[in-house]
């Protein structure tokens, strides 16, 4: 092969993976994020199963769902109570609920559970993708007359 040849073909086939480059790239988060160890994966159905630390005020049986593992909008539903959407995002291991500013680092000990550490809140919010009986829940706060809130809220 002459050697204009090769200069020609090594042009071409720069040109060709600069070309395609951005339609591949789209794809190369979702490859990092696989490979990441300190990325979790939120995306899902979840149901709050147990509501710690001292800040106890997320109404039992919270359901989360969330599209997707990196962004978008969650949908939270307190249970005989309309839904509610909330933009979020992900980076790493902390969840962050966009609008309100509330933070938690994401920890997830098995493929069915998902644990959220408050950064700038008091709460440990234990949820879980298999629930046996969505009416018993152990979690409910001290008193009766309290207000529960989302556990995308931030209360004054």
């Amino acid at each position: 092969m002459k050697k204009s040849n090769l200069l020609t073909s090594i042009r071409i086939f720069t040109v060709l993976i600069l070309v395609l480059l951005p339609l591949f790239g789209s794809d190369c988060q979702n490859v990092i994020n696989q490979l990441d160890p300190s990325t979790v994966a939120i995306q899902g159905n979840w149901t709050l199963i147990y509501n710690a630390g001292t800040l106890r005020d997320i109404c039992p049986g919270e359901s989360v769902s969330f599209p997707s593992n990196s962004d978008g909008t969650a949908t939270l539903t307190c249970p005989e109570q309309t839904p509610i959407t909330r933009s979020y995002t992900v980076s790493g291991t902390t969840l962050k609920y966009t609008a309100s500013g509330v933070e938690y680092t994401v920890d997830m000990p098995q493929s069915d559970q998902l644990v959220l550490t408050g950064i700038n809140n008091t709460r440990v919010l234990y949820y879980s993708t298999t629930i046996t009986d969505k009416n018993n829940h152990t979690n409910t706060t001290s008193d009766k007359n309290s207000i529960n809130y989302n556990s995308s809220e931030i209360t004054k």
